[in-house]
Protein backbone atom coordinates (compact mmCIF):
# COMPACT_ATOMS: atom_id res chain seq x y z
CA UNK A 1 0.00 0.00 0.00
CA UNK A 2 1.49 3.37 -1.33
CA UNK A 3 1.01 6.10 1.40
CA UNK A 4 1.83 10.05 0.42
CA UNK A 5 3.66 11.48 3.21
CA UNK A 6 4.90 15.03 1.80
CA UNK A 7 4.93 16.24 -1.86
CA UNK A 8 8.07 14.00 -2.76
CA UNK A 9 8.32 11.50 0.23
CA UNK A 10 5.90 7.89 -0.46
CA UNK A 11 5.76 5.35 2.57
CA UNK A 12 5.37 1.67 1.11
CA UNK A 13 2.86 0.56 4.32
CA UNK A 14 2.84 -3.10 3.31
CA UNK A 15 0.75 -5.70 5.75
CA UNK A 16 1.00 -9.42 6.65
CA UNK A 17 -2.47 -9.52 7.62
CA UNK A 18 -2.82 -13.30 8.40
CA UNK A 19 0.73 -13.03 9.84
CA UNK A 20 0.17 -14.37 13.83
CA UNK A 21 3.65 -13.86 15.41
CA UNK A 22 6.19 -11.74 15.39
CA UNK A 23 9.77 -13.08 15.69
CA UNK A 24 7.73 -16.49 15.70
CA UNK A 25 6.81 -16.08 19.37
CA UNK A 26 4.87 -12.67 19.64
CA UNK A 27 1.31 -12.83 18.95
CA UNK A 28 -0.37 -10.19 16.53
CA UNK A 29 -4.15 -9.04 17.06
CA UNK A 30 -3.93 -8.00 13.47
CA UNK A 31 -1.19 -9.06 11.59
CA UNK A 32 2.06 -7.23 11.05
CA UNK A 33 2.74 -3.81 9.22
CA UNK A 34 6.16 -3.50 7.34
CA UNK A 35 7.43 0.13 6.72
CA UNK A 36 10.02 1.60 4.21
CA UNK A 37 10.09 4.99 1.97
CA UNK A 38 11.15 6.50 -1.13
CA UNK A 39 12.09 10.06 -2.09
CA UNK A 40 11.08 11.50 -5.57
CA UNK A 41 13.97 13.98 -5.36
CA UNK A 42 16.69 15.12 -8.13
CA UNK A 43 18.27 11.83 -6.79
CA UNK A 44 15.66 9.05 -5.90
CA UNK A 45 16.31 7.34 -2.67
CA UNK A 46 14.99 4.27 -0.45
CA UNK A 47 14.69 3.74 2.99
CA UNK A 48 15.06 0.38 3.72
CA UNK A 49 12.60 -2.67 1.68
CA UNK A 50 10.56 -4.84 3.53
CA UNK A 51 10.24 -8.54 4.97
CA UNK A 52 10.10 -12.06 2.65
CA UNK A 53 6.17 -12.47 3.87
CA UNK A 54 5.67 -8.93 2.04
CA UNK A 55 8.28 -8.50 -0.68
CA UNK A 56 5.84 -9.06 -3.63
CA UNK A 57 3.72 -6.10 -2.48
CA UNK A 58 6.89 -4.24 -1.64
CA UNK A 59 8.70 -4.89 -5.01
CA UNK A 60 5.23 -4.05 -7.08
CA UNK A 61 4.74 -0.82 -5.19
CA UNK A 62 8.55 0.22 -5.98
CA UNK A 63 8.15 -0.23 -9.31
CA UNK A 64 5.16 1.30 -9.40
CA UNK A 65 6.22 4.68 -7.90
CA UNK A 66 9.43 5.15 -9.32
CA UNK A 67 7.85 4.74 -13.24
CA UNK A 68 10.39 5.19 -15.55
CA UNK A 69 13.13 6.40 -13.36
CA UNK A 70 15.71 4.25 -11.78
CA UNK A 71 16.68 3.96 -8.13
CA UNK A 72 20.15 6.19 -6.77
CA UNK A 73 19.91 5.19 -3.58
CA UNK A 74 19.23 3.03 -0.99
CA UNK A 75 19.48 3.56 2.25
CA UNK A 76 19.80 0.76 5.11
CA UNK A 77 18.91 1.87 8.63
CA UNK A 78 18.41 -1.15 10.23
CA UNK A 79 19.57 -5.30 8.94
CA UNK A 80 17.18 -7.04 10.32
CA UNK A 81 15.76 -9.44 7.72
CA UNK A 82 11.90 -8.34 8.48
CA UNK A 83 13.58 -4.74 6.79
CA UNK A 84 16.21 -6.14 4.42
CA UNK A 85 14.57 -9.08 2.82
CA UNK A 86 14.27 -6.64 -0.50
CA UNK A 87 17.60 -6.13 -0.76
CA UNK A 88 18.56 -9.20 -3.23
CA UNK A 89 15.70 -8.40 -5.40
CA UNK A 90 16.05 -4.61 -5.36
CA UNK A 91 19.70 -4.62 -6.11
CA UNK A 92 19.83 -7.20 -8.98
CA UNK A 93 16.43 -5.04 -11.06
CA UNK A 94 18.78 -1.81 -10.05
CA UNK A 95 22.57 -2.82 -9.88
CA UNK A 96 23.40 0.91 -10.21
CA UNK A 97 22.48 1.67 -7.13
CA UNK A 98 24.43 3.22 -4.51
CA UNK A 99 24.17 1.51 -0.67
CA UNK A 100 24.28 3.62 2.13
CA UNK A 101 25.39 1.75 5.53
CA UNK A 102 26.70 1.57 8.69
CA UNK A 103 30.23 0.09 9.16
CA UNK A 104 29.09 -2.59 11.40
CA UNK A 105 25.68 -2.71 9.19
CA UNK A 106 28.01 -3.51 5.91
CA UNK A 107 29.42 -6.83 8.25
CA UNK A 108 25.89 -7.68 8.36
CA UNK A 109 25.12 -7.37 4.99
CA UNK A 110 27.94 -9.59 3.86
CA UNK A 111 26.43 -12.69 6.49
CA UNK A 112 23.19 -12.04 5.27
CA UNK A 113 23.99 -11.67 1.54
CA UNK A 114 27.45 -13.23 0.54
CA UNK A 115 26.02 -13.55 -3.50
CA UNK A 116 26.04 -9.58 -3.47
CA UNK A 117 29.62 -9.16 -4.25
CA UNK A 118 29.37 -6.06 -6.63
CA UNK A 119 27.79 -3.63 -4.69
CA UNK A 120 28.35 0.80 -4.70
CA UNK A 121 28.97 0.87 -0.86
CA UNK A 122 28.89 4.36 1.24
CA UNK A 123 29.58 4.25 4.71
CA UNK A 124 27.69 6.51 6.58
CA UNK A 125 28.55 8.22 10.36
CA UNK A 126 27.01 10.45 13.21
CA UNK A 127 26.55 13.28 11.21
CA UNK A 128 27.23 12.65 7.80
CA UNK A 129 24.62 13.71 5.04
CA UNK A 130 23.31 12.41 2.13
CA UNK A 131 21.45 15.62 -0.50
CA UNK A 132 18.82 14.23 -2.62
CA UNK A 133 18.40 17.91 -4.13
CA UNK A 134 15.57 19.80 -2.68
CA UNK A 135 15.86 16.96 0.67
CA UNK A 136 18.77 16.35 2.88
CA UNK A 137 19.51 13.83 5.18
CA UNK A 138 21.21 13.59 8.21
CA UNK A 139 22.62 10.17 9.94
CA UNK A 140 22.22 9.29 13.49
CA UNK A 141 24.15 6.76 14.98
CA UNK A 142 21.68 4.28 17.35
CA UNK A 143 23.64 1.34 18.07
CA UNK A 144 22.01 -1.39 20.04
CA UNK A 145 18.65 -0.30 19.91
CA UNK A 146 17.98 -2.68 19.24
CA UNK A 147 20.88 -3.81 16.92
CA UNK A 148 24.24 -2.72 17.38
CA UNK A 149 24.42 -1.55 13.38
CA UNK A 150 21.38 0.47 13.63
CA UNK A 151 21.29 4.14 12.03
CA UNK A 152 18.82 6.62 11.84
CA UNK A 153 18.09 9.33 9.54
CA UNK A 154 16.56 13.12 9.56
CA UNK A 155 15.28 14.98 7.24
CA UNK A 156 16.13 18.78 7.39
CA UNK A 157 13.03 20.20 5.10
CA UNK A 158 10.46 17.78 6.03
CA UNK A 159 11.47 17.45 9.49
CA UNK A 160 10.87 13.83 9.43
CA UNK A 161 13.17 11.27 11.80
CA UNK A 162 13.33 7.69 9.99
CA UNK A 163 13.85 5.72 13.37
CA UNK A 164 14.11 2.47 11.97
CA UNK A 165 12.54 0.35 14.66
CA UNK A 166 12.38 2.89 17.60
CA UNK A 167 9.11 4.23 17.82
CA UNK A 168 7.39 1.10 16.22
CA UNK A 169 4.42 -0.60 17.06
CA UNK A 170 1.98 -3.77 16.52
CA UNK A 171 -0.74 -1.97 15.07
CA UNK A 172 -1.09 -2.46 11.45
CA UNK A 173 -2.60 1.24 10.83
CA UNK A 174 -0.55 3.43 9.31
CA UNK A 175 -2.66 6.55 10.93
CA UNK A 176 -2.91 6.60 15.08
CA UNK A 177 -6.80 6.35 14.96
CA UNK A 178 -8.25 4.45 11.63
CA UNK A 179 -10.73 2.02 12.25
CA UNK A 180 -8.29 -1.16 12.59
CA UNK A 181 -6.55 0.61 15.52
CA UNK A 182 -9.69 1.35 17.06
CA UNK A 183 -8.66 4.42 19.68
CA UNK A 184 -5.72 5.86 21.16
CA UNK A 185 -5.22 3.31 24.07
CA UNK A 186 -5.03 0.91 21.82
CA UNK A 187 -2.34 2.26 20.04
CA UNK A 188 -0.31 2.90 22.96
CA UNK A 189 -0.62 -0.26 24.57
CA UNK A 190 0.80 -2.31 21.29
CA UNK A 191 3.30 0.21 20.78
CA UNK A 192 4.52 -0.07 24.29
CA UNK A 193 4.01 -4.08 24.32
CA UNK A 194 6.54 -3.60 20.65
CA UNK A 195 9.11 -1.78 23.19
CA UNK A 196 8.86 -3.67 25.34
CA UNK A 197 9.36 -7.16 24.08
CA UNK A 198 11.47 -5.72 21.57
CA UNK A 199 13.61 -3.00 22.64
CA UNK A 200 13.23 -2.82 26.37
CA UNK A 201 16.55 -4.72 27.05
CA UNK A 202 18.54 -1.59 26.10
CA UNK A 203 17.35 1.54 27.90
CA UNK A 204 20.76 2.90 28.33
CA UNK A 205 20.95 3.20 24.69
CA UNK A 206 17.76 4.83 23.84
CA UNK A 207 18.13 7.39 26.38
CA UNK A 208 21.34 7.76 24.46
CA UNK A 209 19.46 8.49 21.35
CA UNK A 210 16.42 10.20 22.73
CA UNK A 211 19.61 12.91 23.94
CA UNK A 212 20.60 13.53 20.60
CA UNK A 213 16.99 13.80 18.85
CA UNK A 214 15.43 15.61 20.98
CA UNK A 215 16.48 19.30 20.37
CA UNK A 216 15.53 18.58 16.96
CA UNK A 217 12.27 19.96 14.79
CA UNK A 218 10.29 17.04 14.27
CA UNK A 219 7.33 17.21 12.86
CA UNK A 220 6.92 13.54 11.95
CA UNK A 221 8.79 9.88 13.21
CA UNK A 222 8.72 7.06 10.57
CA UNK A 223 9.48 3.96 11.71
CA UNK A 224 9.77 0.53 10.17
CA UNK A 225 6.65 -0.84 12.18
CA UNK A 226 3.14 0.94 12.56
CA UNK A 227 1.84 4.42 12.22
CA UNK A 228 3.17 7.68 11.34
CA UNK A 229 3.67 9.46 14.29
CA UNK A 230 2.28 12.88 14.11
CA UNK A 231 0.47 14.62 16.55
CA UNK A 232 1.88 12.34 19.47
CA UNK A 233 5.29 13.18 19.01
CA UNK A 234 5.98 14.55 22.63
CA UNK A 235 3.72 12.27 23.85
CA UNK A 236 5.98 9.25 22.70
CA UNK A 237 9.22 11.08 23.26
CA UNK A 238 7.68 11.24 27.34
CA UNK A 239 6.43 7.44 26.97
CA UNK A 240 10.20 6.73 25.61
CA UNK A 241 11.92 8.82 28.12
CA UNK A 242 10.30 6.57 30.93
CA UNK A 243 10.91 3.41 29.41
CA UNK A 244 14.24 3.63 28.50
CA UNK A 245 14.70 4.37 32.38
CA UNK A 246 12.82 1.77 33.48
CA UNK A 247 10.22 4.25 35.31
CA UNK A 248 6.73 3.22 35.95
CA UNK A 249 3.87 5.25 33.85
CA UNK A 250 2.21 5.40 36.87
CA UNK A 251 1.61 5.05 41.06
CA UNK A 252 -0.65 1.08 41.16
CA UNK A 253 -0.64 -2.16 41.10
CA UNK A 254 -0.66 -5.06 38.63
CA UNK A 255 -1.47 -8.41 39.96
CA UNK A 256 -0.06 -11.74 38.22
CA UNK A 257 -1.13 -15.01 39.12
CA UNK A 258 -0.58 -18.48 38.22
CA UNK A 259 -3.13 -20.98 39.12
CA UNK A 260 -3.85 -25.05 38.84
CA UNK A 261 -6.82 -25.62 40.81
CA UNK A 262 -8.31 -22.15 41.12
CA UNK A 263 -7.01 -21.59 45.19
CA UNK A 264 -4.62 -19.38 43.93
CA UNK A 265 -7.04 -17.43 41.54
CA UNK A 266 -9.15 -17.03 44.56
CA UNK A 267 -6.24 -14.94 46.74
CA UNK A 268 -5.25 -13.10 43.10
CA UNK A 269 -8.80 -11.81 42.77
CA UNK A 270 -9.47 -10.92 46.76
CA UNK A 271 -6.22 -8.56 46.36
CA UNK A 272 -7.80 -7.38 43.40
CA UNK A 273 -11.25 -6.16 44.56
CA UNK A 274 -10.00 -5.40 48.13
CA UNK A 275 -7.34 -2.18 45.90
CA UNK A 276 -9.94 -1.40 43.71
CA UNK A 277 -12.50 -0.80 46.90
CA UNK A 278 -9.43 1.78 48.33
CA UNK A 279 -9.46 3.65 45.20
CA UNK A 280 -5.56 2.12 43.81
CA UNK A 281 -5.61 1.76 40.45
CA UNK A 282 -4.95 -1.82 39.86
CA UNK A 283 -4.66 -4.57 37.21
CA UNK A 284 -5.49 -8.31 37.13
CA UNK A 285 -4.37 -11.03 34.67
CA UNK A 286 -3.89 -14.70 35.02
CA UNK A 287 -0.40 -15.60 33.39
CA UNK A 288 -2.06 -19.22 32.51
CA UNK A 289 -4.53 -17.43 30.28
CA UNK A 290 -2.32 -13.86 28.96
CA UNK A 291 0.72 -14.29 26.73
CA UNK A 292 3.73 -13.09 28.50
CA UNK A 293 4.33 -10.67 26.01
CA UNK A 294 1.03 -8.45 27.34
CA UNK A 295 2.72 -9.41 30.80
CA UNK A 296 5.69 -7.75 30.49
CA UNK A 297 4.45 -4.61 28.68
CA UNK A 298 1.99 -4.27 31.57
CA UNK A 299 4.95 -4.35 33.82
CA UNK A 300 5.95 -0.93 32.31
CA UNK A 301 2.90 0.71 33.62
CA UNK A 302 2.51 -0.06 37.24
CA UNK A 303 4.90 0.41 40.20
CA UNK A 304 4.35 -2.53 41.80
CA UNK A 305 3.56 -5.79 40.94
CA UNK A 306 1.76 -8.58 42.81
CA UNK A 307 2.69 -12.32 41.85
CA UNK A 308 1.05 -15.42 43.30
CA UNK A 309 1.80 -18.63 42.19
CA UNK A 310 2.13 -22.61 42.84
CA UNK A 311 4.52 -24.47 43.84
CA UNK A 312 4.77 -26.88 40.65
CA UNK A 313 7.21 -30.33 40.49
CA UNK A 314 8.89 -28.97 43.62
CA UNK A 315 9.97 -25.77 41.46
CA UNK A 316 8.31 -22.53 40.10
CA UNK A 317 5.00 -23.06 37.96
CA UNK A 318 6.98 -22.70 34.68
CA UNK A 319 4.10 -19.55 33.12
CA UNK A 320 5.72 -17.58 36.52
CA UNK A 321 9.24 -19.14 35.78
CA UNK A 322 8.76 -17.64 31.90
CA UNK A 323 7.64 -14.21 33.41
CA UNK A 324 10.58 -13.95 35.60
CA UNK A 325 12.65 -15.03 33.12
CA UNK A 326 11.32 -12.14 31.13
CA UNK A 327 11.93 -9.64 33.08
CA UNK A 328 15.65 -10.89 33.97
CA UNK A 329 16.08 -10.45 29.65
CA UNK A 330 14.28 -7.26 29.58
CA UNK A 331 16.05 -5.51 32.25
CA UNK A 332 13.37 -4.94 34.43
CA UNK A 333 14.11 -2.18 36.81
CA UNK A 334 12.74 0.28 39.75
CA UNK A 335 9.59 -1.67 40.94
CA UNK A 336 8.42 -3.31 44.49
CA UNK A 337 7.37 -6.77 44.55
CA UNK A 338 4.75 -8.79 47.12
CA UNK A 339 4.80 -12.42 46.69
CA UNK A 340 2.19 -15.18 47.48
CA UNK A 341 3.10 -18.84 46.89
CA UNK A 342 0.40 -22.22 47.27
CA UNK A 343 1.67 -25.66 47.95
CA UNK A 344 -0.15 -28.35 49.91
CA UNK A 345 3.45 -30.56 51.33
CA UNK A 346 6.62 -28.53 50.34
CA UNK A 347 5.87 -24.98 48.91
CA UNK A 348 8.70 -23.98 47.03
CA UNK A 349 7.48 -20.55 44.73
CA UNK A 350 8.26 -17.85 47.07
CA UNK A 351 11.72 -18.62 47.54
CA UNK A 352 12.31 -19.29 43.61
CA UNK A 353 10.40 -15.85 42.98
CA UNK A 354 12.36 -14.36 45.24
CA UNK A 355 16.07 -15.35 43.25
CA UNK A 356 15.05 -14.72 40.18
CA UNK A 357 13.78 -10.96 41.30
CA UNK A 358 16.95 -10.09 43.39
CA UNK A 359 18.70 -10.42 39.99
CA UNK A 360 16.79 -7.47 39.00
CA UNK A 361 18.79 -4.24 39.65
CA UNK A 362 17.03 -1.89 42.01
CA UNK A 363 14.09 -3.77 42.63
CA UNK A 364 12.59 -4.42 46.09
CA UNK A 365 10.73 -7.28 47.76
CA UNK A 366 8.10 -6.68 50.66
CA UNK A 367 8.64 -8.05 53.99
CA UNK A 368 4.71 -9.06 53.76
CA UNK A 369 4.00 -12.51 52.01
CA UNK A 370 1.71 -15.11 52.50
CA UNK A 371 2.19 -19.19 52.01
CA UNK A 372 -1.13 -20.90 51.48
CA UNK A 373 -1.36 -24.54 52.00
CA UNK A 374 -3.69 -25.86 49.35
CA UNK A 375 -6.52 -23.55 49.53
CA UNK A 376 -6.93 -20.82 51.27
CA UNK A 377 -7.86 -20.07 54.75
CA UNK A 378 -9.74 -17.33 57.29
CA UNK A 379 -6.14 -17.53 58.57
CA UNK A 380 -4.77 -16.17 55.40
CA UNK A 381 -6.44 -12.94 54.87
CA UNK A 382 -5.43 -10.97 57.84
CA UNK A 383 -2.03 -11.19 55.44
CA UNK A 384 -3.31 -9.93 52.60
CA UNK A 385 -5.37 -7.33 53.77
CA UNK A 386 -1.80 -6.13 55.31
CA UNK A 387 -0.46 -6.11 52.12
CA UNK A 388 -3.11 -4.17 50.93
CA UNK A 389 -2.79 -1.89 53.65
CA UNK A 390 0.57 -1.54 52.88
CA UNK A 391 0.38 -0.34 49.76
CA UNK A 392 -2.50 1.57 50.32
CA UNK A 393 -0.56 3.57 52.88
Amino acid sequence: MIEQITDNLLMFHEIKWEQKLFEGEIPLNQGMSYNSYLFLDDKTCLLDTAAKEVNVEFLRDLDSSLKERSLDYLVIHHLEPDHTSGIVDVIKKYPQVEVFISMMGLTLFKNFFPQLTDVNFHIIKEGDELNLGHHTLQFIEAPMVHWPEVMMSYEKVTHSLFSADAFGSFVTSHQAYEVNCQDKKYSLDETRRYYANIISKYGFNVSNVLQKIRPLQIDRILSLHGQVHEDDIKEMMNYYEKWSHYQPEQEGVLILYATIYGHTEKAALYLFNELKKNKIAVACSSLNLTDVSYALSETFIYSKIILLSPTFNTGLYPKMENYLRMLQDHNLQNRKFYLVENGSWAPQAKGLMTKMIQQLKNCQISDLSLTIKSSLKDSDYPLLDAIVNEIRD
